[in-house]
């Protein structure tokens, strides 16, 4: 298995994934997962690197503090964050643990000696766990 930056290449395995939720599934499938307005994706593709097996998708952002000073509101940026849009298994391979090795691979993008990550490394623990 493989993670790789889900891109044009990988389109004409879109149409095979199944995860049990259909919006879940649409978001790979109707191209959306493409547009990186709407985040990065990447899928965990078999060996044969004809089927995927799961996907997710992430973003950037900000938390930011809002101050209010007279009649002015005052933005102090506090962090950045991670967002997790959306985090699928291919229904086959639910129960299996694999996305034990997404979050591996979203160690990559967000250090786990970082506190202020925690409660994404409590997300995706969570899921792990279902």
């Amino acid at each position: 298995m493989e993670i790789k930056k889900y891109t044009r290449e990988f389109e004409n395995l879109k149409n095979h994934f199944e995860c049990g939720n259909i919006i879940i599934d649409n978001f790979l499938k109707n191209g959306d997962a493409l547009d990186e307005n709407q985040g990065i994706t990447y899928v965990m593709l078999s060996d044969k690197k004809d089927f995927i097996i799961g996907y997710y998708n992430i973003e950037v952002g900000r938390v930011d503090q809002i101050e209010i000073v007279g009649n002015r509101r005052i933005y102090k940026p506090m962090g950045g964050t991670v967002n997790i849009n959306y985090l699928a298994v291919h229904s086959r391979y639910q129960g299996t643990k694999i996305a034990e090795t997404f979050e591996e691979d979203m160690n990559t993008f967000v250090q786990e000696s970082d506190q202020k990550c925690y409660k994404l490394y409590k997300c995706v623990d969570d899921i792990i766990q279902i």
